[in-house]
Parts: structure tokens; C-alpha cells; sequence
């Protein structure tokens, strides 16, 4: 395979990937598009006395009914290994134990490794997606092709993100507001994701097999 062969078939995931950049809290998508994303805490609904489910439903409901905007419901579900738990609990038992201490780590030590064998162990996370569309924005296609410099370009091309940015802004704030509002009457807890959670969502989605990277700290 020749030289030019090869940097064909070599792309970067980022090639991929709809995202364009994370900033200031935000996605940017390719396609010129903003979003803001909230995490928000769930409850086990089945857990709940028959009225409190009545209530839990009224208020979903009337957090539907008060949007006059586009949202995405997005539910990541992601298996967990908790084998280094079991390590931590086997771990535990000492000396100075009791008989029956000891005998009640063991049956609850037997009870997780049992549930590893027999089911995954689940992790649900549930986001709440609030999108920006711009109308009027310049396609990317005709700046390309304008016969101004690379420097003047990129300097448009980044004048045009500040001005998107700031446009998004003014647009899904308001929204964040209301959505977190509605969610607090319904009993849970929201909060808009960072840039740093965000960039680790996305790679956790991208690399599911691997450890999210950890900062060093230098000294």
C-alpha cells in the first residue's frame, strides 16, 4: 500500500464525529447547531405509593405541556464492573471479626458475586438535550470558497462561533431555567453539564472499554 494509499484509509475519529467543538459549556455540531445538555437524578417509580406516582405523572405531564421548544430525552445506559468491590469486600474480613460478622460478609460477598454471574450490572444516566438552530447563518461551504486569506478566514470563522456562541446563549438559558425549574417540582435535581463533563461524556461514549484518562497534577 502506497503512501497516499494509506492516509485514505488513516482518519481521525474526529472525522466521524458530529460534534465540531465544546465550549463555554456548549456543543457546536458541524452542522451549525448549538445544544446545551442536563443531567438529571431519577426516581424508582415503582417504589412509590400509588399517589405520589399520580403526582410524579402530572408533573411530567406539566413540564410537557409548558414547552413552546424542541427537547431530546436521552437515557446512556452503560454496564459497570464492580469486581474490584468484591475484591474490596473479601478483603475486609479480619481476625478481629466476629463469628457472625464474618458469616454475614460472606453471604453478602456470595450475594454480589452471584449478581455479577447471573446479570449485568447497570448504570443509567438520563440527560436532557435543549438544541439551537440559527436561521440566516452563512454556510461553511461559501466561505471556503470566498477568495479571502486563511488568516482572514479563520479569523471570520471564529468571529461567526463568538457570534453563534453568544446568540445560543441569549436563546437556551431561558430554557435551562424552565426545564430545571419543572424538574425540581417534579422532586429531582438537574444541573447543565460543563465542558469537562461533557468531553468525558463524549469519550466515555466513543471508547466504552476504556478508563476515562486521569489529569496529572505537576509539582
Amino acid at each position: 500500500m502506497d503512501t497516499q494509499a494509506r492516509a485514505r484509509t488513516i482518519s481521525s475519529t474526529q472525522d466521524h464525529l458530529e460534534v465540531k467543538d465544546i465550549v463555554d459549556d456548549l456543543v457546536i455540531t458541524k452542522s451549525g447547531s448549538v445544544a446545551l445538555v442536563i443531567q438529571t437524578s431519577a426516581i424508582n417509580f415503582d417504589l412509590l405509593a400509588e399517589y405520589e406516582q399520580d403526582g410524579k405523572v402530572y408533573a411530567f405531564a406539566g413540564l410537557l405541556n409548558s414547552l413552546n421548544f424542541h427537547i431530546q430525552i436521552l437515557i446512556r445506559t452503560r454496564r459497570v464492573d464492580i469486581s474490584n468491590y468484591v475484591d474490596y469486600l473479601k478483603e475486609q474480613e479480619k481476625d478481629s471479626m466476629s463469628e457472625g460478622l464474618r458469616k454475614q460478609l460472606r453471604i453478602y460477598t456470595e450475594f454480589i458475586q452471584n449478581l455479577i454471574v447471573q446479570n449485568d450490572v447497570l448504570d443509567k444516566n438520563f440527560f436532557i438535550v435543549v438544541p439551537f438552530n440559527p436561521a440566516g447563518e452563512v454556510p461553511v461551504g461559501n466561505l471556503i470558497q470566498s477568495k479571502k486569506t486563511r488568516e482572514e478566514m479563520e479569523q471570520h470563522m471564529q468571529m461567526k462561533q463568538d457570534q453563534l456562541i453568544e446568540k445560543a446563549k441569549i436563546f437556551l438559558y431561558p430554557k435551562r431555567d424552565h426545564i430545571l425549574k419543572q424538574l425540581g417540582r417534579m422532586g429531582l435535581f438537574g444541573h447543565q453539564l460543563t465542558t469537562k463533563e461533557l468531553i468525558t461524556e463524549f469519550y466515555t461514549i466513543y471508547n466504552p472499554e476504556e478508563e476515562i484518562p486521569k489529569e496529572e497534577n505537576g509539582g
